[in-house]
């Protein structure tokens, strides 16, 4: 093994920030190479901050302030101006685990004030700025609003963001209906385009909310009509959320049906109760009614009991736009009936005949398996007949998902045994990224056919054998000590004991994650240059 420049293993060392070391490293191929030699292991504190800016009055001013809330609800200083340097007593790898930048609109921020109002509005759309040049590897953008009436929502935020270049955005979600219907009601989109400066926009979301008590008239609203052809205009995918409300989704169906005129292609996804939707969505195809739900990409099938597996066909075939399925089931599936030969020949021809086909939807790309129930079974491996109809509902599952599907979650399994992942194999041989939440159970040796796999998160501390082609490892929640409400990170990161259960050692970078408030978390990767990677799978 070639000896590493002293001066390349001093800036590995030394420096607190992976977007460095990689930006360094794109612009001189000598350190690039370098780079491949080296063991780098770093520590993270992650700075997992949502945004909530507030309109603070005095005697002579009107300023925003922002205030900072972290995950865990714990209130840090505020700012008036957002600059590069906040929370400077953090290193900037601590900023470097995040792929998404929160900004809650929780209070009134509206200024009649005109100069005063563009003076803030620039300030405000510095700050977002700011925040994304310490963010170095966030791409998206979420704007939650959180007001409920008519006279506090305003179109401030919008505004800001036409001031904002930010090359590294890609997805900005959740935009309030009516904040558009404000916006595009008082300025001219063609010199007010919140679209400039973000070359890099992949999708802009809309938010449908609970809005029944406003008057919104979306039929005959050229202004608002040219401002959906503007996002299409800017290669932009269009993405309706919607809550499950008659005004909502009316609204949400107005928008589909103009899209659909235009030949626009629009994703819907609900951002509401899955139970109670799901209901409705039953009553849909029942009655024939797809306009609505072919538009999902999104989609949370739940199996409450064996007859709603009927449905699933239509799902798989029929939803053109899904990129997103996520199955719930119970114990429903398992029931507490005596084995005889007659049961076993009526279940067999019930999954016989609901699983006759394959699933044709084209653009699907991940798959979720849930157990979702407080019951958990204890007949694993005892070869009752609760324990065969089970098996038989997963390999059912499993053996009709699209083959289009590269990336696959398991949560809350009871159990999982070799068979699922062999009908899973023929299925989808192609899986590149799965992930383990909370499963029970898992062979040792069920990734060994997976030659595409590259990516595997596990969530508390299971051992599964890493063959030696994946290139990415996270093991989550590992650590999970607490005293009072602190969790205690590991005095020693012991890496040896990782590898002794992955029997896997040929991961050169570590880097261990740890911020008191939640369990720890360690990546281990053969290439720090695909740190981007290594942050989309940690919140996979």
């Amino acid at each position: 093994m070639s000896i590493l420049s002293p001066d390349v293993s001093l800036l590995l060392n030394k420096s607190t920030s992976i977007w460095k070391i990689i930006d360094n490293a794109n612009t001189n191929s000598y350190l690039l190479e370098e780079i491949k030699k080296y063991n780098i292991r770093k520590r993270l504190h992650p700075c997992r901050i949502n945004f909530q800016p507030i309109l603070r009055k005095s005697l002579n001013s009107t300023f925003i302030e922002w205030q900072l809330i972290s995950n865990n609800g714990y209130i840090l200083p505020s700012y008036d101006i957002l600059t590069p340097w906040i929370l400077n007593e953090r290193n900037d790898i601590d900023f470097e685990a995040e792929t998404s930048i929160t900004i809650q609109i929780l209070s009134d921020v509206i200024i009649s004030n005109t100069p005063e109002r563009m003076l803030l509005i620039s300030n405000v759309g510095r700050s977002i700025e700011n925040l994304f040049s310490r963010y170095r590897f966030a791409n998206k953008l979420i704007i939650r609003n959180g007001i409920f009436t008519k006279e506090s929502i305003d179109d401030f935020i919008l505004h800001a963001l036409v001031k904002v270049n930010i090359e590294q955005l890609e997805y900005l979600s959740f935009i309030s209906l009516y904040s558009i219907y404000t916006f595009v009601k008082n300025y001219d989109i063609n010199e007010y385009n919140i679209f400039h400066g973000k070359p890099n926009l992949k999708e802009f979301s809309i938010h449908i909310g609970y809005l029944e008590m406003y008057d919104i008239n979306l039929i005959g609203n050229d202004n608002f009509w040219r401002f959906i052809d503007s996002i299409i205009k800017h290669n932009i995918q269009l993405k309706l959320t919607f809550v499950q409300s008659d005004k909502s989704m009316s609204l949400a169906i107005t928008i589909i049906k103009y899209c659909k005129k235009k030949n626009i292609n629009v994703f819907l996804e609900l951002q509401s109760s899955n139970f109670l939707f799901f209901n409705y969505i039953k009553n849909c195809i029942k009655q024939k009614d797809d306009i609505f739900i072919k538009k999902l990409s999104s989609f949370t099938f739940i199996i409450n009991q064996l007859e709603d597996l009927k449905y699933i066909k239509y799902i798989l075939n029929e939803m053109d736009n899904l990129e997103e399925i996520i199955i719930l089931f119970n114990k429903s599936v398992y029931p507490n009936i005596k084995q005889t030969i007659k049961n076993n020949e009526i279940f067999k021809k019930f999954y016989n005949v609901l699983f006759d086909f394959k699933g044709e939807v084209k653009n699907i790309k991940s798959f979720t398996l849930k157990y979702h129930d407080n019951y958990f079974p204890t007949f694993f491996e005892t070869f009752t007949f609760q324990e065969k109809l089970y098996d038989m509902f997963i390999t059912s599952i499993l053996s009709i998902i699209p083959n289009s599907i590269i990336n696959v979650k398991f949560i809350n399994m009871p159990y999982l045994k070799e068979e699922y992942f062999n009908c899973l194999y023929k299925s989808i041989p192609n899986m590149t990224k799965i992930a383990f939440k909370k499963c029970h159970y898992i062979p040792d040796d069920v990734l060994l056919n997976f030659k595409n796999l590259k990516h595997v998160l596990l969530d508390e501390n299971i051992g599964v054998i890493i063959p030696s082609w994946i290139d990415i490892v996270i093991y989550k929640n590992f650590n999970d000590f607490m005293c009072g409400d602190y969790f205690i990170p590991q005095m020693k990161k012991n890496e040896s004991h990782f590898f002794k259960i992955m029997k896997n050692s040929k991961f050169k970078n570590t880097f261990w994650l740890d911020d008191n408030f939640t369990p720890d978390t360690v990546i281990f990767m053969k290439d720090i240059m695909k740190w981007k990677d290594a942050t989309e799978l940690l919140n996979f």
